[in-house]
């Protein structure tokens, strides 16, 4: 079977994942201030955008979903001629409704491949699956990773599909902002009035980086208090640490940043984290973050993707 998992960037991959596995990028078209860019998962693209603090309440930032229509073209021209497979895990529908053109491309495509790999002499039909992976940033990246491990191992669709609808729910995607007037800003786009402007205010006055957790579609607030975003960093490297010593679901972490990965691995919480894994052979990812990912959490943000058997959300 040959297949393409295919992720929108509202996910968070390493750009050397994408290189080196079955996975295909998706890109949401960004703007700021009006300017409008395609997203990339390539870090000599992103990392001039992120040091430039283009993202910001008054750049006007947005990110553009695909229609119906753009994800079909995009299927007939880069995947149909090439792949059996088209496996799509999208960023829950809080984050973007590309869910919803995906599902509407999957009921009608069928044909139309048919007719496209004949065409190129290909006689095998196409198949294509959407799930919602009811997360977003570094935790919809690892399971798009996860999924590629099991299908890379032989895994069959019929085994991959419930285990993976599973598995996504018991991953946790921690995000940690830099900027709690550009989240109130982002919070209240969606409907979500829960940061008033004074706390907002308050927060960034006193440096403080608060601590969210996505998982399974909710949104919870963890952490509040820590000053400082390194500090707060620290205390989800800490929890990735705990975790690691007592076992995860999948043998992976992953990580993204919104700017230079050298300001992550140089904390020592990092370097302790990166010996946890060497010694229970976890893989650690870590890469700069999509430009749609960061408008959703703000400049300088990171988030940390983990399913740790210890379901806990104690820092």
């Amino acid at each position: 079977m040959k297949y393409a998992l295919i992720v929108d960037s509202v996910g968070c991959i390493p750009e050397q994942e994408y290189r080196s596995r079955q996975i295909k990028l998706l890109p949401l078209a960004v703007s700021f201030n009006d300017v409008k860019y395609m997203d990339t998962f390539e870090e000599k693209a992103l990392l001039p955008i992120h040091q430039a603090k283009r993202i910001g309440v008054k750049s006007n930032s947005m990110s553009i979903t695909p229609s119906a229509d753009d994800v079909r073209t995009y299927l007939m021209k880069n995947i149909a001629p090439k792949y059996d497979v088209a496996i799509f895990q999208t960023a829950g529908q809080a984050y973007t409704p590309i869910y919803l053109s995906c599902k509407a491309v999957s009921d009608s495509i069928a044909a139309d491949a048919k007719a496209l790999r004949l065409k190129e002499g290909i006689t095998t039909p196409f198949r294509m699956t959407s799930t919602e992976t009811k997360t977003a940033l570094a935790g919809q990246g690892l399971i798009v990773i996860y999924s590629d491990d099991l299908l890379q191992s032989g895994m069959s669709l019929t085994e991959f599909t419930p285990l993976i609808e599973d598995f996504k729910t018991l991953v946790k995607s921690f995000l940690v902002v830099r900027d709690a007037m550009y989240a109130r800003h982002r919070q209240k786009l969606k409907g979500n009035k829960t940061v008033s402007f004074p706390v907002a205010i308050l927060a960034n006055a006193l440096q403080v980086s608060p601590i969210t957790l996505l998982q399974d579609s909710e949104l919870t607030m963890l952490d509040v208090k820590t000053r400082g975003a390194d500090n707060a960093i620290e205390k989800v490297l800490e929890y990735c640490i705990d975790r690691v010593g007592e076992a995860l679901l999948a043998p992976l972490i992953n990580i993204s940043i919104a700017g230079d990965p050298a300001s992550l691995t140089s904390l020592s919480s990092f370097k302790r984290l990166q010996t946890a894994c060497d010694g229970a052979q976890v893989k650690l990812y870590i890469g700069v973050m999509t430009l749609a990912a960061s408008i959703q959490i703000g400049p300088g943000a990171i988030s940390v993707g983990i399913a740790p058997i210890n379901q806990a959300n104690a820092l």
